[in-house]
C-alpha cells in the first residue's frame, strides 16, 4: 500500500499476542519496533519448566514432538529471540505478579539480551517495565509504550 511507511512498521501484542509479536519481529526485519506485554519468560521459568502450554499441533509443535517437552533440548530460549530483534526497538511490559510468565525469567532474558543490543549499537534499545500487577497491560504502561513507540520512529 502506498499509505504505509515501510520504515515505520511496528507490532504490539499482549499475552499470546505479546509472544507472537516477538516471533514475527524475529523473522521479519521490516518490523522496526516491538511492544510485547506479558509475552514470555525463559523456558525453565515457565511453570517450572513445564512447557506443554507452549505447544499444540498448530503452535510450536516441535517442542513436544522433537524436543520431548524438555527445556534442555530446545536449541533456543527467549534471550536469543530478543537478541534477533536488535538493533531494532523493543519494549517489554512484564508485570511482577504475572502467574503465566515468571518475572524472574523475564529479567534474566532481558539481562542476557542487553549485551546484544549494546553490541549492535541499538539507538532505541531494549526497554523493560515491571509494574506491580498481574497478567495485564495497565493503562499507565500502555501510555508509556505508545509514547515510546512514537519516539522509536523519530529521525
Amino acid at each position: 500500500m502506498e499509505s504505509v511507511d515501510k520504515e515505520k512498521i511496528g507490532v504490539i501484542g499482549h499475552s499470546l499476542g505479546g509472544h507472537n509479536s516477538l516471533f514475527v519481529a524475529a523473522f521479519d526485519e521490516r518490523i522496526k519496533a516491538v511492544i510485547t506485554s506479558c509475552g514470555f519468560t525463559s523456558f525453565p521459568r515457565y511453570y517450572n519448566g513445564n512447557i506443554k502450554g507452549w505447544t499444540s499441533d498448530r503452535y510450536m509443535p516441535r517442542l513436544a514432538t522433537v524436543y520431548k517437552l524438555k527445556t534442555e533440548y530446545v536449541p533456543f530460549d527467549f534471550p536469543e529471540i530478543l537478541g534477533t530483534i536488535a538493533p531494532r526497538a523493543l519494549f517489554i511490559n512484564a508485570p511482577m505478579e504475572d502467574s503465566n510468565f515468571e518475572v524472574v525469567g523475564v529479567k534474566e532474558c532481558v539481562a542476557a539480551a542487553q549485551g546484544v543490543f549494546s553490541l549492535m549499537n541499538s539507538r532505541t534499545g531494549l526497554q523493560a517495565y515491571y509494574p506491580e500487577c498481574k497478567h495485564d497491560f495497565p493503562n499507565e504502561i500502555r501510555r508509556i509504550a505508545y509514547d515510546w513507540l512514537t519516539k522509536a520512529f523519530e529521525n
